[in-house]
């Protein structure tokens, strides 16, 4: 047979074997850097967690005064629209009641005839 696959090289192996984990003295010391190393880890993934919501926190800020602003400048365009407004801006602009309307949905001269 040939070799075994590298993620299963560690199965039915005896590990009393392994050079590196003879030494029982030696032991202590991976633990403790294998728990400062998750140790670590647990904080800078607290650490991004935290920022993540502080920058949630400015994007709702944000959002609610763009909501506000979009309130008010909806406000002021339809108050720009307000017919009595147009209608004094026309008055004061010199401007008066058409003398005649043409309708072109309803005048025959501009419809085609069949």
């Amino acid at each position: 047979m040939g070799k075994p696959p590298a993620a299963l090289g560690w199965i039915g192996r005896d590990l009393a074997r392994v050079p590196w984990l003879r030494h029982r003295s030696s032991h202590p010391l991976w633990i403790a850097l294998v728990g400062i190393l998750v140790a670590l880890s647990v904080a800078a993934l607290r650490i991004d967690i935290l920022r993540m919501r502080y920058g949630l926190g400015k994007a709702l800020e944000t959002e609610q005064a763009l909501i506000e602003e979009r309130r008010e400048l909806t406000a002021q365009v339809r108050g720009l629209r307000d017919p009595a407004r147009l209608a004094q801006l026309a008055i004061e602009s010199g401007l008066g009641s058409p003398e005649r309307v043409i309708d072109l949905r309803f005048d025959t001269r501009w419809r085609e005839t069949p």
